[in-house]
């Protein structure tokens, strides 16, 4: 059913001339691109040194049901940050259909807005001590269809990625998500971890299942970055 409707949105997409707005935008878009964006590519791409500080967050709560996105810009101890937030529940038809976009039950709410100093400076403190820079648990799976954040970005000219994974004690004693959300201005209720009670035959069990538009995929963690973490094309 799932993969009827992708169809028919890709067939509205295409014939409606739409156009990407960014990488968490429309949801066809964001299903092409979601690994790319996620695993931070293009600020890896760009990170080297007298490269700026630039981090993107992510909260997978059930991708079906709830994602969240938080990009910090110019970064700078004792400086106010850009931020974009962006969050998206799964899709709310009772508000219905505009006609001149048909997607925008699924598009999501983005919202930008500057951090101040002092939550600047918490949340780079934060980062510190969830260890985000310093241990990484190389070859976590990361499956859609469970809770989890991940975090990556660009510090003093390197790049760096990491996930947490529900459940865990490294994911219950996380601090930055509470400076994000503290930030969050979209409106969007956070949807908040809960145990997931997964078939035999879930494919997130096993390997291989990565494509966006199934109804489960997963991501994993590696040395550098996220192993398989790229777009559909």
């Amino acid at each position: 059913m799932k993969l009827k409707l992708i169809s028919l949105m890709t067939a509205v997409f295409v014939l409606g001339g739409c156009e990407y707005a960014g990488p968490a935008g429309d949801p066809l878009s964001r299903n092409v691109s979601w690994f790319d964006y996620v695993g931070g590519e293009s600020l890896k791409a760009a990170c080297g040194p007298g490269a700026s500080t630039r981090l993107r967050f992510v909260y997978n709560g059930i991708y079906d049901q709830q994602i969240r996105s938080y990009d910090v810009r110019a970064l700078r101890q004792g400086q106010s940050a850009a931020l974009s937030a962006w969050a998206r529940g799964d899709g709310d038809l009772t508000k219905g259909v505009v006609l001149t976009n048909l997607l925008s039950p699924w598009q999501g709410t983005r919202v930008e807005s500057v951090m101040n100093a002092q939550a600047v400076s918490d949340l780079r403190a934060a980062l510190v001590k969830d260890r985000f820079a310093s241990f990484k648990p190389v070859g976590l799976r990361l499956p859609s269809n469970e809770f989890y954040w991940v975090a990556v970005g660009c510090i003093d000219g390197r790049f760096h990625a990491n996930a947490w994974m529900y459940p865990s004690d490294r994911f219950k004693n996380l601090t930055f998500p509470g400076i994000l959300l503290a930030n969050d201005r979209t409106g969007i209720e956070f949807r908040k971890s809960r145990p997931v009670n997964q078939r035999e035959d879930d494919p997130t069990r096993h390997e291989g299942d990565r494509n966006p538009s199934d109804s489960t995929f997963q991501m994993q963690l590696g040395a550098d970055g996220f192993v398989g973490a790229k777009g559909l094309f």
